[in-house]
């Protein structure tokens, strides 16, 4: 456990009376003697357990100087500074306590906490938060979020801030209202997915087909450390599915929608949650999810119109490849630079940003 500092000792009025003593000579019986109180209240003194009265100030003052006034000013301060430590130290470990769990400071941007201007304010906004009635964060230590492991590559992975993004997602999925679920409509529209890439509009319309089939849609950004995609979950008898774009790119937001559909039509049940990194899918079940997504988005049939191209590929050859499969040039790029087979930096201007093309409503905070 760390060691505690404080920016200075408090010295009590007990402390200078001692120091007195000392280069007088005298010792604590003396003292009794001379200024005719009993050894018992003057040991209390000594150890600043006795508040100095008028009575006591002005007995010390004749006995060792320099005035009743100093006594009772000096026992003041100590008593006011020994109470405000108190409350300091208090407030400290409170704040410590909870930004061990939380990144408040990155909750309050985003708008997911208001800003608190005491310490008793943001216990408040924790507990509400949280909808807990004590500050204790044992729940967290004991929970292990399914499906979303820490890894070497990412070993500044906060577990504590993916379980606070995850509350976040579930409790902002209850603001959406959708239509009644219907898991074969929705193996449907996962066949057409690649259909909504290449239309003008697409994600807009995507996502109203996704409500009007009961799955709720809406953009969480993700948090520090916590390499979050993209989750899917149930809100009562409708799966949800979250996006943080953590990376403002058509090829991965595609890719997340299609992966967390994939483990909505294969794997989902209620009471469980996948929290997804597109980068870390090292799972049977994340294989099989990014499996079924990669034939939602034609990677074989991309792969397959690009086999023995070991020259340069061309702007025209991806756009004769969109054109073929039916699929936005961004993800052709993506799936071709991910299997090695073009240069990370080669042709990523069709990699378009998407944050603009999602309607604002589907936003939670401030992205």
């Amino acid at each position: 456990m760390a060691e505690r500092y404080k920016p200075y000792i408090n010295i009590g009025p007990g402390d200078m009376i001692r120091d007195e003593l000392a280069a007088l000579n005298w010792t604590q019986e003396d003292l009794s003697s001379i200024v005719g109180m009993t050894p018992k209240a003057i040991n209390e003194i000594l150890t600043n357990k006795s508040a100095i009265t008028i009575e006591t100030a002005r007995l010390l003052n004749k006995a060792l100087g320099p005035s009743a006034q100093f006594w009772l000013n000096a026992d003041a301060s100590y008593r006011l500074r020994l109470e405000s430590d108190h409350k300091n130290e208090k407030e400290a470990e409170t704040k410590a306590l909870i930004y061990k769990y939380m990144p408040i400071r990155e909750m309050v941007k985003k708008r997911w906490l208001k800003q608190s201007k005491n310490v008793n304010a943001l216990v408040k906004e924790v507990k509400e938060f949280w909808e807990i009635d004590k500050l204790d964060f044992s729940f967290m230590d004991e929970a292990e979020l399914p499906n979303f492991r820490k890894s070497d590559a990412y070993n500044q992975y906060n577990s504590y801030y993916a379980q606070c993004w995850y509350k976040k997602a579930k409790k902002s999925a209850l603001e959406f209202k959708v239509e009644r679920y219907s898991k074969k409509k929705l193996k449907e529209l996962s066949h057409r997915i690649n259909l909504f890439t290449v239309r003008d509009g697409g994600i807009k319309i995507f996502i109203k087909e996704l409500n009007s089939i009961g799955v709720k849609f809406f953009v969480l950004p993700h948090l520090q450390k916590t390499y979050i995609d993209g989750a899917s979950f149930f809100d009562g008898d409708n799966p949800v599915i979250v996006t943080t774009c953590r990376y403002n790119r058509n090829d991965n937001f595609w890719f997340t929608i299609a992966h967390e559909i994939a483990h909505i039509l294969l794997h989902l049940k209620k009471g469980e949650c996948f929290l997804d990194n597109l980068e870390k899918l090292d799972s049977p079940k994340e294989r099989e999810a990014d499996d079924l997504a990669s034939g939602m988005l034609k990677v074989n049939e991309v792969l397959n119109f690009f086999k023995g191209k070991t020259r340069y590929i061309s702007r025209r050859q991806i756009s004769e490849c969109s054109d073929e499969q039916k699929i936005v040039p961004g993800i052709i790029v993506g799936v071709l630079q991910f299997y090695g087979k073009m240069s990370r930096k080669n042709l990523n201007r069709f990699k378009e940003t998407i944050i603009e093309k999602i309607p604002g409503n589907y936003f939670i905070g401030k992205y």
